[in-house]
Formats: C-alpha cells, sequence, structure tokens
C-alpha cells in the first residue's frame, strides 16, 4: 500500500506547486483507498474464516450424522434383537405359565392324594389298633385254650386211663359166670331192697329187659350193668335207674359185652345217689 502511495504522489510533485493541493487528497484517498483495501482483506479473511468454520462445522455435523447414523443403526439391531429376545421371552413365559399352571394343577392333585393317603393311613392305623387289641384278645383266648386243652389232655388222659381200667374191670367182670353177678348186694340202707337182698337178671325173652348196676365210675360218669349181648342189649339204647319207688336218673350204653354192658348217665340224672346194685330198667 505504501509502494502505490508512493507511486500516486510522485507525478504530483513534479507538476509543481499546482499540484501541492491534490496532495493531501491524494494522501487521504490513498489512505481511504487503503483502508478500504484492508477492510476488504479484512472482510475476505473473516469470510475465509467463516468459510473454514462452517466447513469445519458442515464437517463435524456429518461426521455426526454419520456418528448418529452408525447409532441409530445400532440402535435398530439391538431394538431388533431386543424384539426377539422379547418375542422369545414372551413364548417362554407363556411355556413357563403352562407348566405353572400343570404344577398348580399337579400340587392339587397331590395335595388331594396325600389327603386321601392320610385318610387311608388314619384309617389303617384305626383297623391296626383294632386288629392289636383283637389280636391281644385272641392270645389271651388262645393262651387260655391251651390251658385248657392241657387240662382237657390230661382229663382225656386220666379218661382213657379209667376206660382202660373201667374196660379191664368189666372184661374181668365178663369172665365170671352170670350167677356170682346175681350175688352183688345193695349197702345203702335207704334202697328198696333190704340190706343182703339180690337184685337177679330178668331178661326172659318177651318180657321188661331189667338189671342192675355192678359197677360205678363217678369221676366220669360211667357205669357198667349186668345186661350185655346175650339179654339183647344195643348201643344206645336206655335204662332207667331206680331204688323201689325211687327214680334216680337215667343212663345209655355206649359199649356192650357178652353178659355186661358200660353205660354214660345222663344229664338231671342223681349221680351222687346212684349205688352199686341199684336196678336198672329198660325203656
Amino acid at each position: 500500500m505504501r509502494e502505490m502511495a508512493r507511486r500516486i504522489a510522485a507525478p504530483v510533485q513534479r507538476s509543481g506547486q499546482g499540484g501541492k493541493m491534490l496532495v493531501p487528497m491524494l494522501v487521504v484517498l490513498a489512505a481511504l483507498a487503503m483502508g478500504v483495501a484492508a477492510t476488504a482483506i479484512m472482510l475476505q479473511i473473516k469470510e475465509r474464516d467463516k468459510r473454514l468454520a462452517k466447513e469445519r462445522e458442515l464437517l463435524l455435523m456429518v461426521a455426526e450424522r454419520d456418528d448418529l447414523k452408525g447409532q441409530v443403526e445400532d440402535v435398530q439391531r439391538a431394538k431388533s434383537k431386543i424384539e426377539e429376545e422379547l418375542t422369545r421371552s414372551r413364548a417362554e413365559l407363556n411355556a413357563a405359565q403352562d407348566k405353572l399352571a400343570q404344577a398348580a394343577s399337579a400340587r392339587d392333585a397331590l395335595a388331594k392324594s396325600v389327603d386321601d393317603r392320610q385318610k387311608e393311613v388314619d384309617r389303617l392305623t384305626k383297623n391296626l389298633e383294632q386288629a392289636r387289641s383283637e389280636h391281644k384278645a385272641l392270645t389271651s383266648q388262645v393262651e387260655e385254650f391251651s390251658s385248657e386243652r392241657s387240662t382237657m389232655q390230661q382229663q382225656l388222659a386220666d379218661l382213657e386211663k379209667a376206660k382202660s381200667e373201667l374196660e379191664s374191670k368189666v372184661m374181668q367182670l365178663s369172665e365170671k359166670p352170670t350167677v356170682e353177678l346175681d350175688k352183688i348186694v345193695v349197702t345203702n340202707d335207704q334202697s328198696g331192697a333190704g340190706a343182703g337182698a339180690a337184685m337177679p337178671v330178668s331178661a326172659t325173652s318177651g318180657g321188661p329187659m331189667n338189671g342192675q348196676i355192678v359197677v360205678i365210675n363217678r369221676d366220669y360218669d360211667f357205669i357198667v350193668i349186668n345186661l350185655g349181648k346175650k339179654q339183647g342189649l344195643s348201643i344206645g339204647q336206655e335204662f332207667q335207674i331206680v331204688r323201689g319207688e325211687q327214680v334216680l336218673g337215667r343212663v345209655k350204653v355206649e359199649k356192650i359185652y357178652d353178659e355186661l354192658s358200660a353205660a354214660a348217665i345222663l344229664p338231671n340224672s342223681h349221680k351222687d345217689s346212684i349205688r352199686e346194685g341199684d336196678q336198672v330198667k329198660a325203656l
């Protein structure tokens, strides 16, 4: 700018004094021109700076747009992934709800089954207690029966022994002649026949079958009478025991020998009053 002012002022200086007045004007113009040029240059610099700033801003905005676009794409991809996971989670939730409903149904059924089983256990426990009580009672009864059986076995052994002795005695008596049986005398003072009186066998054909007691077994309620096969007796036949006009009881024939028979004293008989020598009459 200074060089330009110098070039403008040189001709003026050579033109003389007339041109002295133009010098200040030219200087002012040169200054104005320099100011305008400087202003233009400053404006250009500012415009360039603004343009560069705008370009930088644009580049930043483009970069930010690209970045935002990438972020949007990432967000969209994440959204799609989230939607897929949400869909899968909903399906899993529905499946879990179905399983939960099935589990609740199974739980209710199990609870009902447990209640039924508890009732069954209570019933079985009650039955078990009742069975134990019954078992205890049965055990007590079995013990009583065992004791009774032992007693009965002992009684049966005694009965067999007494029976054997009775049969032996009957056999001994049956081997004796019938006449000797007629010699049995009733020793009871209350008998219908007097002391020393004999009761002979009266078993004639067609007549009543009467005999006499020759042996009494009070332990087992047996008697032996002097009537047997020869007199026509049969097993199961019943006789009446009499002493004079007094009826003492009844007997039933259970075993028969030739001239003797064993008979059981029937219930409701006055067995304590029966004596050897009492008379028996067929019914």
